[in-house]
């Protein structure tokens, strides 16, 4: 039988690869048992757990015993299952891996180590979630539920033991301390959140203690409504947002993950015009989330306006990803220990396996079906946890 780790892949993509306007075509929305069933169909799997975040899509999935894990074959399933359903998938859009090389991917991903932001704090419980969605439907077996959950030990282990996770964050909270800065604790006077996504949705829970007025719009105003009755604000449609724009604008904020600009400078036009009136000397901060941008370029150059680009974000989390090196390197090695744990483990029980085997077909054939699979599953497990013992134990 294979090992576990030879009938192992992963394939996915993220904002790198195809920036925010693109991801929403690998994205299942939670409610499509179907679409999902029909992935792993797809790809052939046995298990598998989809994980979808604001910026990465990733399938796991444990093939059946003697299926190769041909990463670039499977890869080409994901991405015609992907095209058929409408996504544009380019050559390079997505990544593959197999074996060794998809435990080391799936615990860096756990660990926040392949995050935009090293030590981000959202990946592991949208890790976890994902997991059980698919497990609750049956999608999800004990194999890779047992695997997700030895790298959040691992991921665990990161944060109790280096730097990695000293402090709290992700690319929200490094846009939502900018914000912070600027406006001090009593916020923006009014706020206009676009999207209603993760990112929106911290915006949303920040202004809360603050006097803040919220707009929030959303292509489908129905999906801002059941935000607004969730975290507050007032609900518009992106089309009246772009048709009678708010006379007044203090922070602007978008995640719309849209293929083209839906913020142009005629938008902010009637709120640039009456703060000069007002002669408000604080620019207009608009954050802009979006990759490609959700918000023209020509913005930019407007004044009175300072923008935020993803890009400039991204250049603060490189900052601090400097300044967390030497831990990552040692959460690196963390991960390398525990993925070399989980291949000498499952190598124990093969060889233990193979060797109760031969062992109960040549001196115990007279053993009942029962009692020798008894045999088999002791023996199995004493070798699962001789090699969980430090290596210097194990021998």
């Amino acid at each position: 039988m294979a090992r576990m780790s030879e009938r192992l892949f992963v394939c996915g993509t993220s904002f790198r690869r195809v920036g925010f306007g693109r991801m929403g075509g690998f994205v299942l929305g939670p409610d499509d048992a179907e679409g999902r069933a029909a992935l792993k169909a797809c790809i052939g799997a046995e298990e598998v757990v989809y994980l979808a975040t604001c910026n990465r899509v990733e399938i796991y999935a444990l093939l059946p015993d003697g299926t190769p894990a041909e990463p670039e074959s499977l890869a080409f399933r994901v991405a015609c299952f992907f095209a058929e359903r409408g996504a544009h998938v380019g050559s390079e859009d997505l990544f593959a891996h197999s074996g060794e090389a998809a435990l080391q991917h799936l615990f860096r991903v756990a660990a926040s180590l392949d995050s935009l932001v090293v030590g981000e704090t959202e990946i592991a419980g949208q890790l976890r979630r994902a997991r059980d969605a698919d497990r609750s439907a049956g999608r999800c077996g004990k194999v890779l539920s047992k695997l997700v959950d030895t790298a959040l030990a691992t991921s665990r282990r990161i944060r109790s033991e280096t730097g990695v996770g000293r402090t709290h964050c992700s690319v929200a909270t490094i846009a939502l301390q900018k914000i912070r800065k600027h406006f001090g604790s009593d916020g923006p006077g009014v706020a206009v959140a676009i999207g209603v996504g993760d990112m929106s949705r911290k915006v949303a829970q920040a202004l809360k203690t603050t006097p803040s007025k919220l707009i929030v719009v959303n292509r489908t105003r129905s999906r801002a409504e059941d935000f607004c009755a969730q975290h507050g604000g007032l609900p518009r449609s992106l089309e009246q947002f772009q048709q009678n724009p708010p006379a007044w604008i203090d922070l602007l904020f978008t995640a719309a993950a849209a293929e083209n600009p839906v913020v142009l400078p005629e938008h902010l036009a009637p709120a640039l015009a009456a703060r000069a009136k007002a002669g408000v000397p604080q620019p207009l901060i608009v954050v802009d989330l979006g990759l490609p941008r959700d918000v023209d370029p020509a913005v930019d150059a407007l004044p009175g306006v300072l923008v935020v680009s993803m890009a400039q974000l991204e250049s603060l989390s490189q900052e601090r990803e400097v300044s967390l090196a030497v831990e990552a390197r040692a959460a690196g090695v963390i991960v390398n220990a525990a993925v070399s744990s989980v291949l000498r483990e499952e190598r124990f029980r093969s060889l233990a396996a193979e060797s109760a085997r031969a062992l109960l077909s040549s001196r115990l054939q007279h053993l009942a079906p029962q009692d020798a699979e008894t045999i088999r599953r002791y023996v199995e497990g004493l070798a699962g946890r001789m090699a969980r013992q430090p290596i210097e134990q194990a021998g």
